[in-house]
């Protein structure tokens, strides 16, 4: 009588104990589930967190009339960027980002500090905006339109045996 190929293989041909199976089985469910696991990690939302995070107590500790340009950025640090034309502000935005592990990168907060200081350098006043006081501006394709023909692939290819002037 013929034996498959199975047959040769399997646990019980090769007279491996009951313990030993078990042991095997066991390791192999393990090996499963650390797989499975491993997997369904890599489809967890990652979070980017751009620009500087003021915390409220650090914001608290500037007091308008009182605190310097120079306290501000002692206290908060550099500032993400400052007014154009010595305008007399400096601004400090923070952005949290959520990207799915299968959708478009989108922003969940953000929140925008603004300083304003009067012609001492004193801070005037502080301003906190966050995602729903600003503008909404319409987000165009990813990709930026260039000025000019669009070309089709044929005309790409046999440009270069186009007549040139001499």
């Amino acid at each position: 009588m013929t034996r498959g190929l199975f047959d040769a293989l399997s646990i019980s041909a090769l007279s491996i104990s009951a313990p030993m199976t078990q042991f095997l089985r066991h390791c192999l469910l393990t090996i499963i589930f650390v797989c499975f696991g491993l997997a369904l990690a890599g489809c967890e939302a990652r979070t980017a967190i751009h620009g500087q995070t003021v915390d409220d107590a650090e914001l608290n500790q500037i007091e308008p009339g009182v605190t310097t340009r120079a306290g501000v950025i002692e206290i908060l640090g550099r500032p993400s960027f400052e007014g154009a034309f010595d305008s007399g502000k400096i601004y400090y935005l923070n952005d949290f980002m959520v990207e799915p592990a299968a959708g478009r990168k989108r922003m969940t907060k953000r929140t925008l500090i603004v300083f304003v200081f009067d012609a001492n350098n004193v801070v005037s006043d502080v301003e906190v905006r966050d995602e729903t006081s600003g503008k909404i501006i319409a987000n165009l394709d990813k990709k930026t339109p260039t000025p000019g023909d669009n070309f089709t692939i044929a005309e790409q290819l046999f440009s270069t045996l186009r007549r040139r002037p001499n």
